[in-house]
């Protein structure tokens, strides 16, 4: 349900186990030369096709590409166009059984285009979901959430109460993807109901399976296993052998949460059996990436890294970078385990390496798409005003053959001639307006993508200007070290300044990794309880052991002030404004931090300094769109201009405002609000 409607259903119901090969299978190659008699029609040789690919199904998948392949093109000569849907569809299934996702979004993207020809709602409908499912396995979850909402809408349309549980249940799948659990439980149980109500068995079965997954990541174990075995019942019960192998994966998680290692273990063998019955080498690769876990907690070191390196071979043949992160986290905690911290560390930077690389790609590939759909945008446009265009020159021959005709009957037609120019006129105000619409849209458009790219500039102009200087400066150190020309007295002054620059670079990095995950808008606010005096002393211990400049920090705020917000955001914030505060107050200067209760919801937190201020100009455009803005700091301290503009985001995230004062040669005071915790 969650990957093919219809298609697989076939496919399923027709899997013949190769232990009773039947003559058909066992003579493919006599098989395929009879289909190259001359006196076999192209319908006849298109029908033993698929006979012999519902023969093969999921036992051998490459030689059911092979012959689908084969009736796909067969289809195109004989310009077949429901032929041609089928075996592309059947292609994308079989694509996505060996993980070649990107083959298979190219085959689900033909027999959409031809359902949408064949004018097939219910095809289209199926088209759209298998397309949000290519984009899903693609972790492209922003378009797969488009396509499954489209799919939802057309099947609505359609009354098939069937695909629109199915294609609710999609959506519940890509928000639980994107972190939003409490959304995605809503959408699944709703496809639940469904299923349960029109009978769906297949949808019950991987509707529990998807709840069972998100009580995992809530951490309820013992109902994640309940919902889990309950998805295994029906699932065995209805022989649907592409979820099983997922359902036992996730078993395994479930017991090795619960400290349940050996129940893992089995659970994981199980699903490594099945899916290499189906040839599905991504879920083998993650069976024993799940054992080798298992084993490190056991713990059982030998078979813990046969697993692993097992594990990560596969994800290197594959190429799934996904996967192989996955490998080079857990083998570096396997060696942390070990106590064999340099190889601990090796692992642990490429799995870094490749994180940051990967997640790199993601954003170009989000840019491109952006940039495509901007063109396809631009194409509409021009179709459309030569379609107006057209439409005037055809209607002004129209209206000279109708004056042509006047001529004989001037009086009969006089009414009907102003009724036609009066619709006329009326119709092409329309279409000029629309145009114009669309001209103002593209331009909205143009200055968006103009935005992103400038952000983008300043995004690898910081990278590349901020970060090298650091990097420079310990390999500078380094080979003055391996040289050996060296005291130890230098060695200690050169260690105080590269540690100094490595700190401006890690508070560089945090603030951009939270910038850009800002950007992608994927933070998701987590509130709790927080002793707000307590976050304040955290920060400001870190600084007084940090800054150089002598700074005093006074925390005045009452021990009792409690708040109900996300830690992580407001440690950034309160971080961030402290940190800005010393970079422009003078050595031996201050920092103040007090909070005042004004109501009954909110808490008023200042952080003051004696530092050298701003001047109105430099307050009005502090929080400026247009870019990323900084100055030098008392000690030409350098920015990237982040900062501020995080501080100024997370606050609104979580419904307060940043206010600033501040005068030249006297000091600023920035002022936020946050929630406070309720009495009841």
């Amino acid at each position: 349900m969650n990957r093919r409607l219809y298609i697989l259903l076939i496919l399923i119901t027709s899997f013949t186990p190769l232990l009773g090969q039947s003559n058909t299978v066992l003579n493919l190659e006599t098989q395929l030369s009879g289909l190259e008699d001359p006196l076999l029609s192209d319908s006849a040789r298109m029908k033993r096709l698929l006979h012999l690919i519902d023969e093969y199904g999921f036992n051998n998948v490459d030689t059911s590409i092979f012959l689908t392949q084969k009736a796909y093109d067969l289809a195109v000569n004989m310009e077949n166009d429901v032929y041609q849907a089928i075996t592309s569809e059947k292609l994308a299934v079989f694509y996505n059984i060996q993980s070649n996702y990107r083959q298979a979004l190219k085959y689900d993207l033909e027999n959409l285009r031809l359902a949408r020809k064949m004018k097939d709602l219910t095809w289209i409908v199926s088209a759209l979901n298998n397309i949000g499912e290519d984009y899903y396995d693609l972790d492209l979850f922003n378009d797969a959430f488009e396509y499954y909402q489209t799919s939802l809408k057309e099947a609505e349309k359609s009354g098939d109460t069937l695909a629109v549980a199915i294609s609710t249940y999609n959506i519940g799948r890509v928000l639980k993807s994107m972190g939003q659990l409490e959304k995605a439980m809503e959408y699944i149980e709703n496809s639940l109901k469904m299923s349960r109500r029109i009978g769906d068995k297949e949808g019950t079965a991987y509707s529990y399976h998807d709840i069972g997954e998100i009580l995992i990541l809530e951490g309820q174990y013992e109902k994640a296993l309940e919902k889990l075995n309950e998805a295994l019942l029906v699932c065995r019960e209805l022989s649907i052998t592409v979820l099983e192998p997922q359902i036992m994966h996730k078993l395994a998680q479930a017991y090795e949460k619960s400290e349940k290692f050996q129940m893992a273990l089995q659970y994981h063998d199980s699903a490594q059996v099945l899916y290499e019955k189906v040839e599905g080498r991504i879920g083998i690769a993650e069976a024993e990436l799940g054992k080798g876990i298992v084993y490190v907690k056991v713990p059982n070191y030998e078979k813990a890294i046969k697993s692993l390196n097992h594990s990560l071979e596969m994800a290197e043949s594959l190429d799934s970078r996904e996967l192989m992160i996955k490998c080079y986290l857990e083998l570096s905690n396997y060696y942390e385990h070990r106590k064999m911290f340099e190889t601990s560390l090796d692992y642990y930077k490429k799995y870094k390496a490749l994180q940051d690389s990967l997640f790199g790609e993601k954003k170009s590939e989000q840019f491109a798409q952006i940039q495509i759909k901007y063109e396809t945008a631009n194409k509409d446009i021009e179709i459309a005003y030569l379609n107006q265009k057209e439409e005037q020159r055809n209607n002004q021959l129209k209206n000279e053959e109708f004056f042509r005709n006047i001529l004989v009957v001037i009086l009969a037609f006089t009414a009907v001639l102003l009724i036609t120019l009066y619709r006329s006129g009326v119709r092409r105000k329309k279409i000029n307006m629309l145009l114009i619409k669309h001209q103002e849209e593209m331009e909205e458009q143009s200055r968006e993508m103009a935005s992103l790219l400038a952000m983008k500039d300043k995004f690898f102009s910081i990278l590349s200007h901020d970060l090298r200087s650091p990097i420079n400066a310990l390999v500078g150190i380094l080979t003055i070290i391996d040289s050996g020309h060296i005291t130890q007295e230098e060695l200690r002054e050169h260690t105080k300044v590269l540690k100094a620059r490595l700190e401006n670079a890690k508070k560089l990095l945090g603030n951009l990794l939270d910038w850009a995950m800002v950007q992608m808008d994927e933070l998701t606010i987590q509130n709790e309880t927080l002793d707000l005096k307590e976050l304040v002393e955290e920060n400001i211990t870190f600084f007084r052991e940090t800054n150089d400049k002598h700074i005093q920090f006074f925390n005045k705020i009452d021990e009792e002030e409690q708040v109900r917000t996300d830690r992580n955001m407001l440690d950034l914030v309160i971080r961030n404004l402290i940190s800005n505060a010393i970079k422009f107050t003078e050595a031996s200067g201050f920092v103040e931090i007090t909070a005042e209760d004004k109501s009954n919801d909110w808490l008023y937190v200042r952080v003051t300094d004696n530092g050298i201020g701003m001047s109105e100009e430099q307050v009005t455009h502090l929080f400026d769109k247009s870019g990323l803005h900084t100055t030098r700091g008392t000690e030409n301290e350098e920015g990237t201009g982040l900062g501020l503009k995080l501080c100024k985001e997370f606050i609104e995230r979580m419904g307060g405002e940043l206010l600033v004062e501040s005068k030249e040669n006297e000091g600023t005071t920035f002022t936020f609000t946050v929630k406070k915790e309720p009495l009841f």
